[in-house]
């Protein structure tokens, strides 16, 4: 188990082209840490979409955008004032966000309903995720789709970028970018319902594993079922859970 006196606990980003199955690939690999003893975790639904949230679950009744939201209109209404007063209750919010539950703890980005950039939202983002990272022995951020959470540093102090690709080109390009933009020796590859030639991999990028296709794996998300919910002999739980092995977290 991890130690719970640690200063810092290691952080996760998993990110990827949209529809590699980022998201399924987060909340496996949460419960293979979980069940492996790294708890707390602290889980991070940062792609406005909200998939993490479901997948394992949850509903998000507060999220940070929300909390961003709550001191814009407080500034509208109430001028300078009341914005410098709201800004200065931003801890309280951000704690009043995170779903707290046994062995980890979720806090979820949510859908930015202001029109303009998402930079103020992403760097609260990464506020909050340094905020509350001392009570946590691991995180792992769910990016969202493509590499705009990256460009803009929402992960701040990231130990390890996790990159799920699903064979194309496209999830394949995406890793050769991001790799680029942070160095191999920060990178690792997962390949999801696909088995790919080591030699696409870009040189110095570990290769963590296959995620199978699995027809049950399908059917809990057609039907919305919380993929914490699979049985444990479930192939992808079970490739997930090797995968999470091999980061020694």
């Amino acid at each position: 188990m991890a130690d719970m006196n640690k200063k810092t606990a290691p952080i996760i980003a998993v990110c990827g082209k949209g529809g590699v199955g980022k998201t399924v690939f987060s909340a496996l690999l949460a419960r293979a840490l979980a069940a492996a003893g790294v708890q707390p975790l602290l889980l991070v639904d940062a792609d406005p979409v909200g998939g993490l949230t479901s997948a394992i679950g949850e509903r998000a009744v507060e999220t940070l955008s929300g909390v961003r939201e709550r001191v814009i209109n407080a500034a509208k209404v109430g001028g300078v004032a009341a914005a410098a007063q709201a800004a200065e209750q931003l801890e309280y919010f951000v704690f009043k966000a995170l779903i707290e539950r046994e062995g980890y703890s979720l806090l979820a980005m949510g859908h930015n309903t202001n029109k303009g950039c998402f930079c103020p939202a992403n760097k609260l983002l990464r506020s909050a995720i340094e905020t509350l990272i001392g009570s946590f022995n691991g995180v792992i951020i769910d990016a969202e789709a493509g590499i705009e959470q990256i460009n803009r540093d929402v992960t701040g102090r990231v130990d390890r970028v996790i990159v799920v690709v699903d064979g194309s080109q496209r999830s394949l390009d995406t890793l050769r970018v991001i790799t680029e933009m942070l160095g191999a020796e920060n990178i690792a590859a997962v390949a999801n319902r696909a088995v790919i030639d080591s030699s696409v991999i870009p040189v110095g990028v570990e290769f963590l594993g296959v995620i199978p296709e699995d027809e049950e794996l399908k059917q809990y998300d057609r039907e919305g079922r919380p993929l914490w919910q699979l049985p444990e002999t479930n192939a992808a739980v079970a490739a997930v859970r090797a995968i999470g092995n091999k980061l020694g977290v």
